[in-house]
């Protein structure tokens, strides 16, 4: 959060934005059941073969009844059909799939503000070779006076050599490059950067971040941890307001394309405080295509509490859900923190604040009222953050909060009866399993702690709810791939299942991305599931996700996105 609020500008940049911005409204469960004389009131009447409700029985049907961007009605076709007026609109969608409206439970508006930079990640650049010519080729393009700002490097799983300073210094020997990892944890720079940023071997490391040197202390190149990147941000250019506006508004476009009806922000605040509001209600103008809640980042507390914020709805189409905390880092940045060393290696990671400070945070967050989210990745992170509920909650309140672990990433037996007895739900970055699983298993944690990413079975054996998500900008905001990866745990490196015992159903897939999700993000009364009352937010499929071989999940096409029983997209 701290590079990214260097980043995307000074302190001043969003002030323009002011105020609070007027979307569409959210509508609120609780109608009752129409009966026949309210047929002329009937707006959508929406026929499909199958339609999964996601209700408490899973139940399906094949028609819904919408009135007022809400559901009405749902059952059968002959039914349902009874209610059309003469200003009814039938949509009837054929043999295709309908299911509640996808919901993304923890992305980052934050990274809106990369959205122009070059992309050398390894879903778009395959080695660290092609990654080496798309910035050969980006400094040859440069005018005078840019930098070339590249994201997503990932050297764990991208084959080749790591950066260095003097293969940038070959690739872009007068044009400034700076290069951020995935992880967000680490950078490189090259020596015309190194020089505009004003460093020298002798410039001390900042507190938290270090400039790793070689044998006669001069500077790599390489840069760990974002107090390190921020001499370099500071004098980078930054994107205005309204380029930060249009930025998140074509990434809540590209959410709704890919069937999300509902984004939770695990990060408002991080950038600019209360103006990060502000960005994300001028993105929320004008019919947004989804609807919008997130957490409040911890190191802000007092601000919020000065502003008076509290849980629930904050604007129309906008909810707070809680408050964010970080308590280490990246498991293949290699910064999570871990019970026992990564794999050759004394390194067990670290801790972003001592468990007394995360103690104190729960107790203070929970006592307020405030639903609490933690990011934990290595499971000697989990431990932590679990005493710390434990101690702070009294072991009480989790099931009325819903408390959350954020990633939850290595996670054991023990650990999952912990978080039943305390009401805590762990959120999955399941992309994790099929992106890095080799990594994590061959090169990073070994077999044994890698068959506990992500597992997605056990936590649902031991009575937890679940939920999926991208952590996007880490990997592509992609529901239907995030039910594939749960379904089928493959790695995309090399190949293999990793640990088929933690595979799930694709039904129990989706629940993860609807009314799961959406119970984690204090959504289920509004969305998640296709019942009375609740908006009339669903995802038209091609394809029936439980029928169809699970290799295929991803590749289902979507048909229409729908928000309160609007068709946002085609």
């Amino acid at each position: 959060m701290g590079l990214m609020r260097t980043i995307q500008g000074r302190r001043g940049v969003l002030r323009g934005l002011g105020g609070t911005f007027l979307a569409t409204a959210v509508p609120t469960a609780g109608a009752t059941v129409a009966h026949s004389s309210e047929r002329q009131q009937v707006d959508t009447i929406i026929l499909a073969e199958r339609i999964y409700t996601m209700d408490a029985r899973d139940t399906v049907v094949d028609a819904v009844a919408i009135r007022g961007g809400r559901i009405l009605r749902t059952g059968k076709r002959s039914d349902i059909l009874g209610l059309k007026g003469r200003r009814t609109r039938v949509v009837d969608l054929g043999d295709y799939t309908v299911l509640p409206g996808f919901v993304d439970p923890h992305m980052h508006s934050n990274f809106a503000g990369l959205r122009p930079w070059l992309d050398v990640g390894p879903f778009s650049t395959p080695t660290m070779d092609d990654a080496r010519t798309k910035i050969r080729n980006a400094a040859a393009m440069a005018g005078q006076g840019v930098w070339v700002q590249a994201k997503m490097l990932d050297p764990s799983i991208m084959p080749g050599r790591p950066f260095s300073r003097q293969d940038l210094d070959q690739l872009s020997p007068n044009v400034p490059v700076f290069i951020l990892e995935s992880n967000g944890h680490n950078a490189y720079a090259n020596s015309r950067a190194i020089e505009l940023a004003g460093l020298t071997k002798d410039t001390p490391d900042p507190p938290q971040g270090r400039f790793e040197r070689g044998p006669d202390g001069s500077l790599t190149g390489r840069l760990e941890e974002p107090p390190a990147f921020q001499p370099f941000i500071q004098v980078m250019t930054a994107p205005s307001a309204s380029e930060l506006v249009e930025y998140l508004r074509a990434d809540l476009n590209d959410a709704a394309a890919k069937g999300c009806t509902a984004l939770h922000d695990c990060g408002v605040g991080g950038l600019f405080a209360e103006a990060d509001i502000s960005l994300i209600e001028a993105a929320l103008q004008d019919t947004p295509p989804v609807r919008y809640a997130g957490m409040l980042v911890s190191t802000h507390y007092e601000k919020w509490k000065q502003m008076g914020l509290r849980p629930g709805l904050h604007s129309p189409n906008f909810s707070f859900s809680g408050i964010k905390a970080w308590s280490d880092g990246s498991n293949q940045g290699l910064t999570g923190y871990q019970r026992k060393p990564y794999l050759n290696s004394s390194n067990r990671g670290a801790l972003n604040y001592s468990p007394e400070e995360i103690e104190t945070l729960v107790r203070t967050l929970h006592a307020d009222g405030w639903p609490i989210g933690i990011h934990a990745n290595g499971d000697a992170a989990i431990d932590v953050v679990l005493d710390a509920f434990e101690r702070g909650t009294g072991g009480e309140g989790g099931h009325k909060y819903r408390h959350r672990i954020e990633h939850c990433s290595i996670l054991h037996d023990d650990q999952i009866r912990r978080m039943k007895a305390l009401g805590i739900s762990p959120s999955f970055l399941i992309g994790h399993v099929h992106y890095w699983g080799r990594a994590f298993r061959d090169r990073l944690l070994g077999p044994e702690r890698a068959n506990r990413l992500d597992p997605c079975r056990s936590a649902l054996a031991g009575g937890l709810r679940i939920s999926l998500h991208s952590d996007y900008n880490v990997t592509p905001i992609d529901p239907l791939r995030c039910i594939e990866n749960a379904v089928l745990r493959d790695m995309n490196e090399g190949g293999g299942i990793l640990n088929p015992a933690e595979c799930i159903s694709p039904l129990e897939a989706i629940r993860a991305v609807t009314i799961d999700a959406a119970w984690q993000c204090h959504l289920d009364d509004v969305c998640g599931s296709l019942e009375v009352g609740k908006s009339a937010d669903l995802v038209v499929l091609e394809r029936d996700p439980t029928t169809v071989s699970p290799d295929t999940l991803r590749s289902i096409r979507i048909h229409s996105t729908w928000l309160g029983g609007q068709e946002v997209t085609r």
